[in-house]
């Protein structure tokens, strides 16, 4: 928030520096981002009258002026159309300097001479033209410094408050919070002294009490609606808004000054009373920033007897707004619960001032009084005949808040310090609305505006606010501290997460929530955990999966130039049940794109599916009774994820009580909504909890044979419909010679193969534990494989 030092000194009397004033607010808890140097923008420009117009001799559209400024009269050539005898005017005199560098100087303009210039707020650097010259309040004194009179020399502060804090998000907020920390009084508010109201106000009902505790309206009459006052215009420019007439610069002027957001109703835009409820379905809005927008049956609104006026605490109507041609308005002072407006806001997607203050919490208590204050400035700045109605007020009932019972002790013991009782109670004062001391209990009665006072904790933190943090000693707490033993989850999945990365994979973190839309492209056909109160549409269920998310990031990798994807994730699915929500550990991948070298693949080859099976079944090495599957082979035992995985290119490994992991190639359908069928993607799955609930395979030792080994290559044809893992099998059942291992070295279909034919490499290796093998017996070997190969699978040599 942008604060103005001058515009704070009108609450508090403060005379450090506002770069030692940032200094201090630091200390209370706030950063200050930035102190900007206000200055005025312009020089030599001062309040004139202007005596007469004439026409210009040689112009139809120009008129010659002559002004005073209180020692001498000039004689100004203007052309804006609403120059008028006895009108106060800006007058940038002879040598003056307006924003960009402009300097007046002594010019003909149509043959005419003109000792000046009159001159537009837009000028100055002081907002829009508004039609014309700046017509200044008949008030203001002849000859003033222009400069000097709006205040344009002043320090900007721009403060970043915490979110348990809304009560400073004003100037007299964080006057209060100043006052309490200097001990300085807070500069007297004069008195409302609003006569009687004149005039019937109009109808109010709240038909959501919950969502709205408290409703203040009032009705005005007799309007004049133009540009307000330069002081005004010159406050809210310096703390970053645009002025826009003087209504609405009133109620955006009381947002900054009393932290308590307003709305005004044009009322002869208005069909019938106010009514506040929930919006009702299909119901739309145009609101204020020129935008339709859909209204839910969950966003609360202000209406009249046949439509929404305004989104509640977040931004009015456009088709019920002030405009110059109105003359009588509603005026609106509410107080409208936050997590009704942060919902409403966020459906939306719709932020303004008003529903930041009101997503946080303002002052309950504020409302009458603000609606008071802005009603006395309507009377002095919208014109002498407004006459306005006596405020009417919708009221929930709500419980007065307890005091809080503490004792220095108390607090003492919490902070760790030893400060005097004296010292305690002269703070507990400071932040409270009511305090009283029976022997050693304190009872603390906390204001309205600090909703975030609500335990002899957060007393204990004001204690140590405004005390300073440097009075709590720098010692630790004599402690043992003994390293827990991990949790037998948690050591699961740290073996699995330095596994998979020792494999090449990176790891990735995603939210544990997902969108509808996803959803939709996953296909999922499990029941989602929806969340009742999203932060937006993104985050609007907890995933089924791990997979979405990790096909998320593929895609944002290949787009922003990564050829090659290797990552994975560890972290909590969530299914819906008819009681619940069942939670689950697993651990997911996806692999894409060129393998690298230290893959050992040949240049140009990329990861598939058998990249994926072969990280997956070093992770589980050593896991017994696994047995892989086709995935419609276990249609029974199945994952969230399988309507990603292609339903003829995966596999499932299961266990004799249930699934453990899936692996395959990405479903087609899933690939172009990810945009990755181009590239194509190899998934695994693996339910982690299972995992960890298996009991350890212990290894047994076995000694390594100090006698080589021979290996043969045997390249041979069997139909294309063979799985290797049944030529594996007829290998190993030949008992002819020791086996030590056999490996897929090469699988080929195409030129020189017959059709319906698959050419296989497999490497043999041979070995004896007590001596070396001959040559005689290895080939012994392989001719009693072939045999078997040939009557099992019709398997055929190739020459």
């Amino acid at each position: 928030m942008k604060v103005s030092y001058n515009w704070l000194k009108e609450h508090i009397a403060l005379e450090l520096p506002a770069e030692d004033l940032a200094d201090q607010l630091l200390q209370l808890g706030f950063e200050v981002t930035a102190v900007e140097n206000r200055g005025p923008g312009f020089s030599g420009v001062v309040t004139g009258q202007v005596l007469a117009v004439d026409k210009h001799p040689n112009a139809d559209r120009l008129s010659l002026c002559q002004v005073d400024d209180g020692t001498q009269k000039h004689s100004v050539v203007c052309g804006a159309a609403n120059v008028a005898a006895g009108q106060k005017v800006a007058l940038a005199r002879l040598g003056a300097v307006l924003p960009g560098g402009f300097k007046i100087e002594r010019a003909k303009i149509r043959g005419v001479e003109s000792q000046g210039m009159i001159c537009s707020r837009q000028e100055l650097g002081l907002g829009e033209n508004g039609g014309g010259i700046w017509v200044m309040d008949p008030a203001s004194p002849v000859g003033r410094d222009l400069a000097e009179a709006l205040g344009h020399t002043d320090q900007i502060l721009d403060v970043e408050f915490t979110p348990n804090r809304p009560d400073c998000l004003s100037h007299l907020g964080l006057a209060r919070e100043l006052s309490a920390f200097f001990q300085i009084p807070l500069r007297a508010q004069p008195a409302s002294r609003l006569p009687a109201g004149a005039i019937a106000s109009l109808g109010v009902e709240v038909n959501a009490p919950q969502a709205c505790p408290r409703y203040v309206g009032r009705s005005l009459e007799g309007l004049r609606i133009g540009p307000s006052p330069g002081w005004l215009a010159a406050k809210l420019e310096a703390v970053g808004l645009r002025p826009i007439n003087n209504l609405v610069d009133i109620t955006n002027y009381l947002l900054m000054d009393m932290g308590q957001p307003m709305h005004a109703f044009d009322m002869d835009r208005l069909e019938g009373s106010i009514v506040v409820r929930f919006a009702r379905p299909g119901e739309k809005i145009i609101a204020l920033d020129e935008k339709e927008y859909a209204l839910s049956e969950r966003c609360l609104v202000i209406a009249d007897q046949k439509k929404p006026v305004a989104i509640a605490g977040v931004m009015g109507g456009r088709d019920t707004g002030v405009t110059d041609r109105t003359t009588r308005a509603f005026l609106e002072s509410a107080l409208f619960d936050p997590a009704t407006t942060r919902r409403t806001s966020q459906a939306l997607k719709l932020k303004s001032d008003a529903s930041y203050r009101f997503e946080r919490g303002v002052d309950p208590e504020a409302s009458a009084s603000a609606s008071a204050r802005a009603t006395e400035l309507i009377v002095r700045l919208c014109g002498r005949d407004v006459k306005f109605s006596e405020p009417l007020e919708r009221r929930a009932q709500s419980q007065p808040a307890s005091p809080i019972i503490v004792t220095s002790a108390r607090l003492n013991a919490i902070l760790g310090t030893s400060l005097e009782d004296g010292e305690v109670e002269s703070i507990l004062r400071r932040v409270s609305a009511g305090f009283e001391k029976q022997a050693e209990r304190l009872s603390v009665t906390v204001p309205s505006f600090r909703r975030d006072l609500t335990s002899a904790w957060d007393l204990a933190e004001e204690v140590a606010r405004l005390s300073g943090y440097d009075k709590i000693p720098y010692r630790l707490a004599p402690s043992i501290v003994s390293p827990s033993p991990a949790l037998p989850a948690q050591a699961a999945a740290d073996r699995c997460r330095q596994r998979l990365a020792a494999l090449g994979l990176c790891e990735a973190y995603n939210y544990d929530l997902i969108s509808e839309k996803q959803a939709v492209q996953a296909r999922l056909d499990v029941p989602l955990a929806r969340v009742l109160n999203p932060i937006s549409e993104e985050y609007a269920a907890l995933r089924p999966t791990l997979l979405i998310g990790l096909l998320e990031n593929a895609r944002l990798n290949l787009n922003n130039g990564s050829e090659t994807v290797r990552l994975f994730e560890i972290g909590k699915i969530y299914a819906r049940t008819a009681e619940a929500v069942a939670e689950s550990t697993h651990a997911a991948a996806v692999l894409l794109g060129p393998a690298l070298r230290h893959w050992k693949a040949p240049r140009g080859q990329r990861l598939d599916i058998y990249d994926a099976k072969g990280v997956l079944g070093e992770l589980l090495a050593g896991i017994p009774h696994l047995q892989w599957l086709p995935l419609d082979a276990a249609e029974a035992r199945r994952c969230p994820g399988d309507p990603l995985f292609h339903p003829r290119a995966s596999l499932r490994l299961v266990l004799p009580d249930g699934l453990l992991a899936t692996v395959g190639l990405i479903h087609p359908q899933a690939a172009r909504a990810w945009e990755l069928e181009r590239e194509g993607a190899c998934l695994f799955d693996v339910d982690l909890d299972r995992l960890c609930a298996l009991k350890p395979h212990l290894a047994k030792f076995s000694a390594f044979s100090v006698f080589p080994g021979a290996s043969r290559d045997l390249s041979f044809l069997v139909g294309s419909d063979v799985a290797y893992g049944r030529v594996e099998e007829a290998i190993r059942s030949c008992r002819a010679a020791p086996l030590r291992d056999v490996e897929l070295v090469d699988k080929f279909t195409g030129q020189g193969v017959p059709q319906g034919r698959q050419s296989l490499t497999v490497r043999l290796v041979f070995g004896c534990e007590d001596r070396t093998l001959k040559d005689a017996e290895v080939a012994s070997a392989v001719e009693s494989i072939l045999a078997e190969l040939s009557r099992r699978l019709g398997a055929v040599l190739r020459s």
